[in-house]
């Protein structure tokens, strides 16, 4: 299989970003949907700063992806300026024959790198059955008081 490694997505890698997006969504069971890839490409494009992406390669093959959102909240009186910034995990994708191997740790520790260079205060993710463990491994905490209103 080779040697893991995550990098950062660049403009060049649209297409590819695209096509996991749909790996991960099929795999999710979302229908298929034509003209995806185009739709996916165009979006991520027009703010890649705002929606900062990984790709896990092992050896010749793309792996996973990771996709994430940038929160910087307007300015507080009396709080540092990016106290309550975040980088909030949206996607994160490794293709089944890739997995168990610390591809999904790879993409993560890339992720999280980034965001503290980046001088953000935290990074999130909703953690599946999958992941959990993992995501304790590295540190990540539960934060018990999240609360969400689906509409």
């Amino acid at each position: 299989m080779g040697q893991v490694r995550a990098r950062s997505a660049g403009p060049q890698d649209a297409l590819v970003v695209a096509a996991l997006t749909l790996q991960c969504a099929r795999h999710r069971g979302a229908p298929r949907e034509p003209g995806f890839l185009d739709r996916y490409a165009t979006a991520w494009l027009a703010a890649p700063e705002r929606h900062p992406i990984w790709i896990a390669e092992a050896g010749d093959e793309h792996a996973g992806y990771l996709q994430a959102l940038v929160l910087r909240p307007l300015p507080w009186p009396g709080a540092a300026a990016d106290a309550a910034s975040a980088l909030v995990v949206q996607a994160f994708f490794v293709r089944p024959d890739h997995r168990g191997v610390g591809v999904g740790e790879e993409l993560l520790r890339a992720a999280v790198a980034w965001a503290r260079e980046a001088g953000l205060a935290r990074v999130s993710m909703s953690a599946g059955e999958h992941t959990a463990a993992m995501l304790e491994r590295l540190g990540f905490s539960a934060a018990p008081r999240q609360m969400v209103l689906e509409l």
